[in-house]
């Protein structure tokens, strides 16, 4: 029987146990991936596509990490930085979809979307993830002392915008 598609070209097929621990992480880590997506995108639906985007790339090799959750919490933050680079060289016009998230989150997201995204980042790092600076800082790829000014300028236009 001939085959259109040659071997090497098939999608491999992922074994079901090799995803039974990421089920696992995904239930206990999902939500709180999602408010940080949320934050630092500013669109829900972007937000759900980074986080999925996200497990189903490290899914599978979940088992191999030492910690699946500061791994998930990087790859995030690492992914929304990506796109919000994208968007500024093409920014999108669709309006944000809020109906999955709580009116504080939304009112925190369009206080947070004035703010340059690594401003941004470190304050939803540090306070809506509550992660020390020195995580903060090997998130960002920073110094510890460059953290503390990120968050204290940021908190500062924050508090400007939110007047």
């Amino acid at each position: 029987m001939s085959d259109a598609f040659p071997e090497s070209s098939r999608i491999p097929i992922v074994e079901s146990k090799a995803w039974a621990s990421s089920e696992v992480v995904y239930a206990a880590m999902y939500r709180d991936l999602l408010r940080v997506a949320f934050v630092l995108t500013g669109s829900a639906p972007a937000a759900e596509d980074v986080v999925h985007d996200v497990f189903a790339k490290i899914g599978p090799r979940i088992d191999s990490l030492a910690e699946p959750a500061a791994y998930l919490r990087v790859a995030v933050v690492n992914r929304c930085r990506s796109l919000h680079r994208r968007d500024v060289a093409a920014p999108r016009t669709q309006p944000a979809d809020n109906a999955m998230m709580d009116i504080g989150l939304v009112e925190l997201r369009d206080a947070l979307v004035a703010l340059p995204i690594r401003q941004r980042s470190a304050i939803v790092l540090r306070y809506l993830c509550d992660l020390p600076e020195e995580e903060i800082a090997a998130i960002l790829k920073c110094r510890r002392s460059t953290v503390r000014t990120l968050v204290r300028r940021g908190l500062a236009e924050l508090r400007e915008v939110i007047r």
